[in-house]
């Protein structure tokens, strides 16, 4: 099972996060079918769409991370929802397929932009764009964490592959100064953090639990409650009939009279739900019951 694991440093003035995304990874590169170098690039922004999503409070709180980069993976988008469930896309999920494994880099780009998008249910989303500073995913997020807000962090990803493809483990670390925080604590994490370069062998040797007790154990800290991430479709049946029932009765059914069938393809499960007349005359009788009842209560 997948965890995020956080500990508060110095009475609070830090907060050291350490996750192990292994599966939640493995998953999307099943789904997906990506390359070894794919997988190597997606699996780091989705580490930090499990970081990203893991401190919201509502359970309708919702992240959207775009990358364009102008790599040879194209756009990546990872979706994130409370409790850090997350589920991906991305334009070219075989590029590279059948060579050696490329740096995230050649497969994101460095000329474009890094897009968060955090929803909590209000008037207008939060949206915040930064330029790519080389699409190394670590260097990149550390940046948007300082200019958008206000955070400036210390970033690791790592990743390390099976021979076949599959994932042997993926996570990052995560480290970031609080406001409040003097700079001789700041001065002594940034001594940490250096340890961190081999960040692809030390995923593939530490526990979120265990690195944090290695590198953090001997500074004043409190752990924090874990969240369990994993890889999670929000899409569903029920999903696609409010999308049917929007369209209206009637451009439904001429789609069905030209098509033989409606079909809504999901780019982040590759699942498809097929509806049939039969099944649009169920939805839309359904949908007027449900509203005559509502008009006589």
């Amino acid at each position: 099972m997948d965890i995020l694991c956080r500990s508060m440093l110095f009475e609070g003035k830090a907060i050291v996060t350490a996750i192990d995304c292994t599966e939640t990874v493995e998953t999307a590169r099943r789904i997906h079918n990506t390359s070894k170098s794919a997988t190597n690039a997606l699996a780091r922004v989705l580490a930090m769409g499990v970081f990203m999503s893991a401190g919201f409070k509502g359970l309708k709180h919702k992240l959207t991370i775009i990358i364009d980069g102008g790599g040879k993976g194209g756009n990546i988008i990872v979706c994130g929802d409370s409790g850090s469930k997350v589920r991906c896309r991305m334009d070219n999920p075989d590029c590279f397929s059948g060579e050696d494994v490329h740096s995230a880099q050649e497969v994101i780009g460095f000329n474009g932009r890094l897009t968060v998008i955090k929803d909590f249910g209000l008037k207008e989303p939060y949206n915040g764009t930064v330029r790519l500073v080389n699409g190394s995913v670590d260097a990149d997020f550390a940046y948007y964490f300082t200019v958008s807000e206000q955070l400036p962090s210390a970033i690791a990803t790592g990743v390390s592959l099976n021979e076949d493809g599959s994932v042997k483990a993926a996570g990052a670390v995560i480290v970031q100064p609080m406001p409040n925080c003097p700079p001789e604590i700041v001065e002594t994490l940034v001594d940490v953090v250096k340890n961190f370069k081999d960040m692809d062998g030390i995923v593939a040797t530490y526990t979120p639990t265990t690195l944090i007790e290695e590198y953090f154990g001997h500074f004043d800290n409190k752990p924090l409650q874990p969240t369990y991430p994993a890889y999670v479709c929000s899409c569903s049946r029920e999903a696609m009939e409010r999308i049917l029932i929007s369209m209206g009765k009637k451009d439904a059914l001429e789609i069905i009279e030209e098509n033989g069938k409606i079909e809504f393809h999901c780019d982040f499960c590759h699942k498809t739900q097929t509806f049939t007349k039969e099944d649009v005359e169920k939805i839309f009788e359904e949908a007027d019951d449900k509203n005559n009842r509502s008009d006589n209560e």
